[in-house]
């Protein structure tokens, strides 16, 4: 058996899905086209029964949510603190306080748009207490209907009583008002809601064309009728309790009864039984049906495989030849996209997938190059720059005394907080991630030196949310922003400008904004910016915010590419930046 298969497998995929075809698709409906005509009308008449069956569970699930949506607005009315606070008032005189209990009653039910309730009454066992209303009454009222004894044998819950002849076949829901002392812990019996609903409206199958599709009949655990649909006549349930006593497998199938076909279904939770009826003529008109349209479409369905079976194993043997000859051109050397394959199955996935991985692969290429790159003039720098920090320091602080000593106090701060960027610069007594309120100070000695050297050219403000003040970011990504607002948005403005540095959280995010009033932008050099912060190709006419970019893609690294800076600005305006970062 495995050197068949090994066999089978060695073919092309064209002759695998041709020979695949022919057993699987022509050889078994030949066989059933001769074999198996008594299946096919069974099949049918099981669809049929499944229809009836979905019919059936759905109208089951509808009374259901609808007896749920009843139960629980009596509950909801037995347990209105309006309800029991007015059965309890002394102050109101019976009437007012009758319009006042039948208002919520009404507000509760929408009683004017429900056409499935009769009637909702409250009867008030607050003797001392009378009430009257068009929803309210006292209990001396209901003592004299059939269902209040009752109710006197349930300690609390619900009650259901079915009545017919009355007029009206109705169901009626009945719920003690019980009012709970907490301080005392002790209960207190206020009254009975009844709520009738009439059995017609509840009950009766949705009609189509003036004609119920099927009909519906409604008996207890005691195998009492409650319901019955219109058009159908009542002795259809003796025969059914008869059949019942012969057979007691009957609730497992449909049951033929001439002229119907039934079906049963439970209401467990409220006590109640279904017999679903269907005429047995739709039975009879889909087993015709089957006779006269099987054996022209089996002839039909023979052509079709052949056809369809030669036109997509051609098709599908096609596309994977496609897609193998990509994975032949990327083997060799060749990173070029060549096409893509239509469609939205497995193996147009596959071929967006190798796609995807191929401009990924070229994507890490090109930036593993550009990272090669800025490493090699970062190392180029770091040459350049390599002082001893010792002699930075002991020259700034000798710079420092010699300026006390001349007491030109400005040259002692700004060789401390010269001092204090050198240090924070080089990194010694810090790691990657710094807090928030460490970067903001680094920040503010650079401000400090700005403002000095350019002569209070613009104020400086702060709104720093100070619950964010010990959260990490990456060291040393604001001085760069800072800087290229003050040089490129400040120093040229003929007044006096604005610079304004925030914190806070949004969308559980870190947003720090460098806000100033300076110059701006245009829209062609704004979208130039953005463009050049995501571009890996470095431009001559950017190098003046080349800080703005590797802040940018230092956070995209270290912290994810959903975060970064958004930028805004407008001539003569300012420009704002705003540094989205994780909450860390």
């Amino acid at each position: 058996m495995h050197m068949k298969f090994k066999r089978l497998y060695s073919q092309t995929i064209f002759r695998q899905l041709v020979t695949f075809t022919l057993l699987i698709g022509i050889v078994p409906l030949i066989i059933i086209s001769i074999t198996q005509f008594t299946r096919m009308k069974n099949m049918a008449e099981r669809e049929m029964v499944n229809s009836h069956q979905q019919v059936i569970s759905q109208y089951i699930k509808n009374i259901e949510e609808k007896l749920s949506e009843y139960y629980y607005k009596t509950d909801l009315i037995s347990g209105s603190t309006v309800v029991q606070e007015t059965l309890l008032s002394t102050v109101d005189n019976s009437y007012s306080k009758g319009a006042r209990i039948s208002e919520e009653v009404t507000k509760y039910l929408m009683l004017e748009k429900s056409s499935e309730i009769s009637n909702c009454m409250i009867y008030s066992m607050v003797k001392e207490n009378p009430v009257y209303g068009k929803r309210v009454s006292t209990i001396s009222n209901a003592e004299r209907e059939g269902w209040y004894g009752l109710t006197r044998a349930l300690d609390d819950g619900w009650y259901t009583y079915y009545s017919r002849g009355m007029g009206e076949e109705l169901m009626t829901i009945v719920k003690k008002i019980i009012n709970y002392n907490y301080t005392d812990l002790r209960t207190q019996q206020l009254g009975i809601v009844k709520l009738d609903i009439r059995l017609n409206e509840l009950f009766e199958p949705a009609k189509y064309r003036d004609k119920s599709s099927f009909f519906v009949l409604l008996y207890d655990d005691s195998d009492s009728l409650l319901y019955c649909s219109e058009g159908l006549e009542e002795d259809i349930f003796v025969r059914f309790l008869e059949e019942r006593k012969t057979d007691e497998n009957m609730a497992e199938e449909p049951v033929m009864m001439n002229p119907y076909i039934f079906y049963q279904g439970n209401l467990e939770e409220y006590g109640i039984h279904f017999l679903f009826f269907f005429e047995n003529s739709e039975l009879n008109r889909v087993s015709g049906e089957v006779m006269e349209w099987m054996f022209p479409i089996i002839f039909v369905l023979v052509i079709l495989i052949v056809v369809m079976a030669s036109f997509y194993t051609k098709n599908f043997s096609r596309r994977i030849q496609f897609l193998l000859g990509k994975i032949r051109s990327v083997e060799s050397g060749d990173l070029r996209l060549q096409g893509s394959i239509d469609g939205n199955d497995e193996i147009a996935m596959l071929d967006k997938e190798f796609d995807r991985m191929l401009c990924e692969l070229n994507r890490l290429i090109e930036r593993n190059y550009i990272q090669q790159l800025e490493n090699k003039e970062t190392q180029l720098r770091n040459l350049q720059l390599q002082i001893n920090p010792h002699f930075l320091y002991n020259t700034l602080e000798t710079i420092s005394s010699m300026a006390a000593v001349n007491q030109s106090f400005v040259i002692c701060d700004l060789c401390e907080k010269l001092g204090e960027i050198f240090r924070y610069s080089l990194g010694k007594d810090y790691g990657e991630f710094v807090t928030v309120e460490q970067e903001l100070h680094h920040t503010q000695n650079y401000i400090f030196i700005q403002l000095i050297r350019f002569s209070d050219r613009f104020d400086v403000v702060y709104h720093l949310d100070k619950t964010l003040s010990q959260k990490r970011i990456p060291r040393f990504i604001l001085q760069p922003i800072v800087e290229n607002a003050i040089l490129h948005g400040l120093v040229h403005m003929a007044e006096r400008g604005t610079l304004e540095i925030s914190t806070r959280e949004e969308e559980s995010c870190l947003v720090i904004g460098i806000e100033d009033n300076g110059e701006g932008m245009n829209l062609q050099k704004l979208e130039s910016l953005r463009e050049y912060m995501d571009n890996p190709q470095v431009s001559e006419e950017n190098k003046g915010s080349v800080g703005v970019r590797n802040v940018n893609q230092r956070i995209k690294m270290s912290c994810g590419e959903q975060y970064g800076i958004q930028i805004s600005s407008a001539p003569f305006q300012g420009s704002c930046f705003e540094l989205w970062l994780p909450l860390l």
